[in-house]
């Protein structure tokens, strides 16, 4: 099963974070669970003073990112182990395309064609497919794209 995850660029610095997202009235915020083994004594939990007993205490940051660059993750990654999203601008070795959502699957597109390339683990390592940037952070790849 794949992990289910996003990425989006914080609001307050522009930097990229990942986790769980959250939408709600034209906002989004990416949530960051982790957990803080704690020690309490049982009597403290069960109301028992026979020992100690280790728990994990959940502890989310929450922060709150630009709508228009949340991208999901693939579940796939590249053939240097990078993550592949949404929004992901990819390398073939012939062309680069645009990774995509629709339909219930993955695929790569061509801007201005009718080209796509449905995402597997196979038509990865096949094409030795790597993560050269995204649509957010290198417009100018977009253009070039564009002018094909």
């Amino acid at each position: 099963m794949r992990e289910i995850k996003f990425r989006g660029k914080k609001v307050e610095s522009g930097l990229w974070t990942t986790g769980y997202l959250v939408r709600c009235d034209g906002r989004a915020w990416i949530l960051h669970p982790e957990g803080i083994a704690t020690s309490y004594r049982k009597e403290e939990i069960f109301g028992k003073a026979e020992e100690w007993k280790a728990i994990i205490l959940p502890k989310v940051f929450v922060v709150e990112v630009i709508p228009e660059t949340i991208g999901q993750f693939t579940g796939l990654y590249d053939i240097d182990r990078t993550e592949i999203y949404e929004g992901d601008i990819i390398d073939t070795g012939y062309d680069k395309w645009i990774v995509k959502f629709g339909n219930g699957s993955f695929y790569a597109t061509i801007p201005n064609t009718s080209f796509f390339l449905d995402l597997s683990r196979e038509i990865i390592n096949y094409y030795e497919i790597k993560v050269i940037g995204n649509i957010y952070d290198n417009p100018e790849l977009i253009e070039e794209l564009s002018k094909k």
